[in-house]
């Protein structure tokens, strides 16, 4: 392979040559005095011609570089960390841990909600226990008041009613008002025990609520990759301090590669969301050709300006020569990403759209 490069370099090189030192002096040394400035304006004018044509026809554009997600690497708690488990630059894949901050306070913490929310638990064992045997006490009651009842209901008979004295007929009375009475207050003892039943089980919800925000706490001291990427730009070690969601190094998605083409205007005519695209990267050139798809065709370019104080739109002048076309952004995904051919992002590369219409 490297043979025939060698090969075709030299052929090349050799007509290039020959081209610029005899072909070109030779057609200008027959054609001098053919050339005039009115030839000159007319050719010019149809390079010119030409050039627009083409732009209008053939959407391709230099301007173009990879794009892809990358991610501020950050903690969800605060601390300091203990052990790193990548490398700057090194493949990982999702949910593989990275680092990991201090857990001593985040699991006594946990080991605290646990034993609250057990603790309330035990509290409505214990509230259910004393209605039941406040409802055992109102059984109890029930019975001695209905045995009250039917004794007191037999001496007003009135064929026993004189044999009785009005005293112990009025005793059997205030019996049967007392265990009325008892019976009432047993039950609005049930009342306020299930009312504060109802209310611990709210408290036993939050005691639930806080030891699961604990066991999260707990767990996010091991920071995961959130998808496949590398890790770019990591420059810590053990101890470094941590802050909550103050990113220390970033994460670059590999699942998905993009291209921001920035093409002109006359180039957008015809490109629509779907279009086929051609990618060549400066840093491979034609030794690998990538292929694409059109994204996103919402193009959109800021060109109002305004004045902070005055809040007046500011209009800048334009080139009264030559007025230059507007460049949009174009997104494109990479279908074919090759790892022998890694996709640096911010590198730049040429675009050409091949177009439905």
């Amino acid at each position: 392979m490297k043979e025939k490069l060698a090969t075709w370099y030299k052929i090349v090189t050799k007509h290039i040559r020959f081209f610029f030192s005899y072909s070109i002096p030779m057609f200008f040394k027959k054609a001098k005095n053919y050339i005039n400035l009115p030839i000159i304006v007319v050719g010019l004018a149809l390079i010119i011609g030409l050039f627009h044509l083409f732009s209008y026809l053939i959407p391709f554009t230099d301007n173009a570089f990879v794009v892809t997600n990358v991610t501020p690497v950050a903690a969800d708690v605060s601390g300091f960390i203990t052990e790193i488990y990548v490398k700057n630059g090194q493949k990982v894949k999702k949910n593989d841990p990275i680092f990991s901050v201090y857990r001593v306070p985040y699991e006594l913490a946990y080991q605290q909600a646990t034993a609250d929310y057990k603790e309330g638990l035990k509290k409505i064992d214990v509230l259910q226990k004393q209605i039941e045997r406040t409802v055992a006490l109102i059984k109890a009651t029930d019975a001695e008041l209905e045995k009250a009842q039917f004794a007191l209901g037999l001496k007003k008979n009135k064929n026993v009613a004189e044999a009785v004295s009005i005293l112990e007929l009025k005793n059997l009375g205030y019996d049967v008002s007392t265990l009325s009475n008892k019976r009432n207050a047993l039950q609005q003892e049930v009342a306020v025990l299930q009312a504060r039943i109802e209310q611990q089980r709210h408290t036993v919800a939050s005691l639930k609520a806080k030891m699961d925000n604990a066991k999260v706490n707990l767990d996010l001291t091991i920071v995961r990759a959130p998808g496949d990427g590398v890790i770019d730009n990591m420059y810590v070690s053990p101890n470094t301090p941590i802050e909550i969601h103050k990113p220390v190094f970033s994460f670059i998605d590999t699942a998905n590669y993009y291209i921001q083409a920035n093409f002109n205007e006359t180039d957008l005519r015809n490109v629509r969301q779907g279009d086929k695209a051609y990618i060549i990267l400066r840093m491979y050139y034609f030794d690998k050709i990538f292929h694409g798809v059109v994204v996103n065709s919402l193009w959109a370019a800021e060109r109002q300006t305004t004045a902070p104080k005055s809040q007046i739109q500011v209009v800048t002048n334009q080139n009264e020569w030559l007025l230059l076309p507007q460049r949009f952004p174009l997104q494109i995904k990479i279908l074919d990403p090759d790892p022998d051919y890694p996709l640096n992002p911010g590198a730049s590369a040429y675009v050409y759209i091949s177009t439905k219409r």
